[in-house]
């Protein structure tokens, strides 16, 4: 037994185990040492009988489903077979077995799936508990990782600069742990962690001794390290660090310890970005804040700048972790120190130089030359700063390592120059640099505001001069609505007294002083004064007519802080020009509308004259052979049959196949004069429609109904198209507008433009239904009109196959057609085109959708121009 308990059972050979395990229900020898496996020398076979005396065997499967999990054998020393109570009984006994193994795997399966759904609650509890403080859910993942995938290491490995450093490890080597503290990474095939993050994908290596891409033979030596697993920390498809989980001995991971370590992965990628917008959050909070208290010192500082600047410099060298701060006034090629703020020793060597320019090649002298932004990173290393004269003086004060100076620009103007200084050498981050430009922003409206705030006091004495001498009247009211200032123009346009205005009246009783005077007419007073208020309130303006016959213009402006402006304007001369020039320009608006009417009916009559030439010239050389064509084209058919019944009796004499030759020419004949004659009357069809295209409008233009002309063309089309086609059928829908006043228009022209819509319409339904794409699809044209008041609007729609985009530029050109070859001349819409745009002055438009509808819509004004006729004449 010993013997069996230490051996695998190959699954190849045809004992008992062998063939349950392929499918067979059991397996029973009477005497197994009889039996071909025994005198083959089968080992287990051998053991079993030569060992423990086995003889008579029985293997039972375990089986679950479609999968045998196992066998359950018994060996007699005797020869008995068992009975099949006894069989029966043992399959009962794993079927019992099989149950007990799934009750096992089950709880397993549960109790490793609460492991891992406590140890992630676990980690988002960290990460809840440590906002933008990620050590401790680096420290926790980690371990809770090691842990429950029962590794011998486990690490976190993110980006710092350019390569990866971890962060965070756990591992049973203290040498291998101190290792891996310096090591950095960046991504590569020679190291597992960097071959993860070239991949970006899960790195799974049974055996790292066996890896033949491995270059750090550390791993194996110092760290004894064997199986290795990475898994990718990605945002956003890019690799932000790699989670690795390592054993000393040879133990593939499984699928479930994979998939929980890429939920850590996934944990870590959450903190990470958490932390990152944590801090891009309380950044962009202190900048703000920052740039609010600025902004506040500079309302409550108009005109002072100092205060300002002392504020900025204070803000952004806490901000951006700076020594010191100064900030220059640029004057042509030289600067001059206005402010400073934290170490002032370097502030008070420069102060002392009073207007003065700056060396070539520091950053002020830069700024100078163009630069927006100059960044140095060592000054003590930097040529330009070495080449001072005063480079000894200023590295003995030990006060700038590292500086970034930024430009105040208004405009194209250079205003002045902002620099921070740091005492250590670190460089400063865009994000800082991009501050220190907001600030340099904010300095720049501060100073232009106290520019402003000059100009504006050196105005205020301009205007008050401008004020008492501007052509109209102006008074203004403060917020109690009580008169506080006034021009001259207003006393002298409203004839009042200097002891009336020293009283200060309220706007209502300078009112209802002017209403007294009758400066309003017979008014209500309470009405009037109500008018006027509202009118303040509404910001409006108005006109009005004096006692003395001249025409003011009263306009109403708020002041910001309450109260307004009331200013009165002599509008009398200007009222009689702009009466003089809306006349002419009237009557010169009305000329040009009838010359371009002239000139558009001109400009068509010219065309239609010159069409109609070339068309009579056409008509007078192509009809007559034409008329030839086809008139001797049924005489020879005529011909031909008088001829077949003269020769009938001579053709019957012949023989079967000479007569059949003759008949077959006769028929060949007739079939190529017919042909002649059909091509020939589409040709008379061509010239015929190019003569009706040429003929222009030959009716006159008349009141007429709408509706009642659209119905008729409507059945005439129709009807048309049954007497052609006598299976042809179509549903009608008609939504004519009622009420529809008569418009006046050319009926014959209009009449023909909506059957030759109708027509196509109906062309491009029946079309749809012969293709037979639906057999439940009905043919439908709709007719709607609409009244538009100046306009009327006729719309025609059908269901039919449609027009592509591409083609609807063409339709309205003469001898374009969307039809086969002799169902159509291409004129018709041509013809439509004209009769609407040219003839009416109106618009025709389309809207398609291939295989869905196709729809015209025609608007037709109610006034136009002159007619070709009136214009000529």
């Amino acid at each position: 037994m010993e013997y069996i308990a230490r051996n695998e059972v190959s699954l190849g050979s045809r004992d008992g185990f062998s063939r349950v395990a392929r499918g067979e229900g059991y397996v029973q020898f009477t005497d197994i040492s009889t039996s071909g496996l025994y005198q083959s020398g089968e080992p287990y076979t051998r053991a079993l009988v030569d060992l423990c005396g086995g003889h008579t065997t029985l293997s039972v499967p375990l089986a679950k489903d479609d999968t045998v999990m196992g066998v359950l054998a018994f060996f007699r020393q005797e020869v008995k077979p068992f009975t099949d109570k006894e069989i029966a009984l043992v399959k009962n006994f794993a079927a019992q077995a099989v149950i007990a193994m799934e009750n096992a795997r089950l709880l397993t399966e549960t109790r490793e799936a609460l492991e891992q759904q406590t140890a992630t609650a676990e980690v988002l509890q960290v990460i809840n508990s440590s906002p933008g403080n990620l050590q401790p859910v680096f420290d926790k993942l980690t371990e809770t990782a090691a842990r429950l995938c029962e590794t011998d290491m486990a690490g976190l490995a993110i980006r710092d600069g350019d390569a990866y450093r971890y962060v965070a490890h756990r591992s049973l080597n203290p040498a291998w742990e101190a290792y891996l503290s310096g090591l950095s990474f960046t991504p590569g095939r020679g190291t597992i962690t960097g071959r993860t993050l070239l991949e970006r994908k899960v790195i799974h290596i049974a055996d790292l001794a066996a890896d033949p891409e491995h270059t750090v033979p550390a791993a194996v030596t110092i760290g004894g390290l064997r199986t290795f697993l990475g898994v990718p920390l990605l945002r956003e498809g890019e690799p932000i660090g790699v989670l690795s989980l390592l054993r000393h001995h040879v133990e593939p991971f499984t699928d479930r310890q994979i998939s929980l370590v890429k939920t850590f992965a996934d944990q870590a990628v959450i903190a990470m970005e958490n932390a990152r917008l944590i801090t891009e959050t309380r950044e962009a909070l202190e900048q703000q804040t920052a740039t609010a208290e600025v902004l506040q010192v500079i309302n409550a500082s108009p005109g002072n700048l100092q205060p300002v600047f002392d504020a900025m410099l204070e803000k952004a060298t806490r901000l951006c972790e700076a020594a010191s701060g100064h900030l220059y006034a640029c004057e042509g090629e030289a600067v001059r120190l206005l402010a400073a703020y934290g170490d002032l020793r370097l502030a008070e060597h420069i102060r002392q130089r009073g207007l003065f320019r700056p060396w070539l090649g520091v950053s002020q002298e830069r700024i100078l030359r163009g630069e927006q932004v100059v960044h140095i990173v060592d000054v003590l290393e930097d040529q330009a700063y070495r080449a001072m004269p005063t480079f000894e003086q200023m590295s003995a004060l030990n006060a700038v390592r590292t500086l970034v100076s930024v430009a105040l620009h208004k405009d194209d103007a250079l205003l002045g120059i902002l620099t921070i200084y740091r005492r250590d050498v670190r460089a400063f981050s865009d994000k800082e640099i991009a501050l220190l430009q907001n600030f340099a922003a904010q300095a720049v409206i501060a100073m232009e505001n106290a520019h402003l705030l000059e100009e504006i006091r050196q105005r205020q004495q301009e205007l008050r001069v401008t004020f008492d001498n501007i052509a109209d009247g102006v008074a203004m009211f403060d917020s109690a609505l009580q008169l506080t200032a006034w021009n001259r123009h207003f006393q002298e346009m409203l004839d009042l007294s200097d002891a009336y205005l020293a009283e200060r009246h309220t706007y209502d009783e300078y009112v209802r002083y002017l209403i007294g005077r009758g400066e309003f007419g017979d008014v209500d007073p309470e009405a009037e004064l109500a008018r006027l208020r509202q009118a303040i309130d509404e910001h409006s303006s108005y006109e009005r007519t004096r006692p003395d016959g001249t025409i003011i213009d009263v306009r109403f402006n708020q002041m910001p802080d309450g109260g307004f402006v009331v200013i009165y304007s002599d509008i009398t001369e200007r009222k009689r020009s702009e009466a003089e020039i809306h006349a002419a320009r009237d009557a010169a608006e009305a000329a040009y509308r009838d010359l371009k009417a002239t000139q558009a009916s001109l400009i068509q009559a010219e065309k239609m004259a010159s069409l109609g030439q070339l068309t009579a010239g056409i008509a007078h050389e192509i009809k007559n052979p034409l008329n030839f064509v086809n008139n001797f084209a049924g005489l020879s058919v005529e011909l031909l049959d008088e001829l077949k019944e003269t020769t009938a009796p001579a053709v019957a004499a012949l023989g079967d196949e000479k007569r059949a030759e003759i008949d077959e020419t006769i028929t060949m004949l007739t079939g190529n004069l017919e042909k002649i004659a059909e091509h020939g009357r589409r040709a008379d069809g061509i010239v015929k429609s190019m003569l009706e295209h040429s003929r222009g409008s030959s009716g006159e233009r008349r009141s007429v109904d709408l509706n009642s002309l659209i119905d008729e063309a409507l059945n005439l089309a129709y009807h048309g198209g049954r007497a052609q086609d006598a299976s042809f059928n179509i549903t009608l829908e008609r939504d004519l507008a009622e009420a529809i006043a008569p418009i006046e228009l050319v009926p014959q022209d209009i009449t023909r433009v909506c059957l030759n819509l109708f027509s196509n319409g109906f062309y491009a339904a029946t079309k749809r239904q012969k293709q037979g794409g639906d057999p439940k699809f009905k043919p439908t044209l709709k007719v709607s009109t609409r009244d538009l008041g100046d306009a009327v609007e006729i719309n025609i729609r059908d269901n039919g196959v449609g027009i592509s985009p591409e083609i609807k530029d063409k339709l309205f050109q003469p001898f374009f057609t969307t039809k086969p070859t002799g169902e159509g001349t291409g004129l018709g819409l041509s013809i439509s085109y004209d009769i609407v745009t040219q003839e009416h002055g109106g618009t025709i438009s389309i809207d398609s959708q291939i295989g869905e509808f196709t729809e015209f819509t025609l608007r037709l004004p109610r006034v136009y121009g002159a007619t070709i006729a009136e214009a000529v004449s």
